[in-house]
């Protein structure tokens, strides 16, 4: 079985996770809106829409924002009829493939926690020790 490596691809690979994750920030607020369609809602709406796309922009816990994404375009998929609702499953399924891609070399998480080099340096042999 492989080992699961969280990697942050960048050039053209990075470029169009950058693209899919703008894509999806711009889906954020109608997804939420059709969740909660009543007027007194529409600041929360907004500003859940606001942190969830910004989120997506740059990159910042862009796998649970992802996940979160998710999330609500199922729900809004269950309670929604006709042709909007086959639209927002695939935006669904297009999120799901993008938490699992990870956000991309072009973003704050793998400034965080990506592109470390470790370097072993060899033994010397003044050095003794186990090994």
């Amino acid at each position: 079985m492989p080992k699961l490596i969280l990697r942050y691809p960048d050039g053209l690979f990075g470029v169009a996770l950058l693209l899919l994750r703008l894509s999806y920030a711009a889906i954020a607020y109608p997804s939420l809106a059709l969740l909660w369609p009543a007027p007194s809602n529409a600041v929360s709406i907004g500003l859940g829409a606001s942190l969830l796309g910004l989120a997506l922009v740059l990159g910042f816990g862009a796998r649970a924002a992802g996940a979160l994404l998710v999330v609500v375009l199922v729900v809004g998929f269950a309670g929604t009829p006709g042709l909007l609702a086959w639209f927002l499953l695939a935006c669904a399924g297009g999120a799901a493939a993008f938490v699992l891609l990870g956000p991309g070399a072009f973003s704050i998480d793998a400034h965080l926690h990506g592109r470390r080099v470790i370097r072993l340096e060899p033994r010397s042999p003044d050095r003794v020790g186990p090994g």
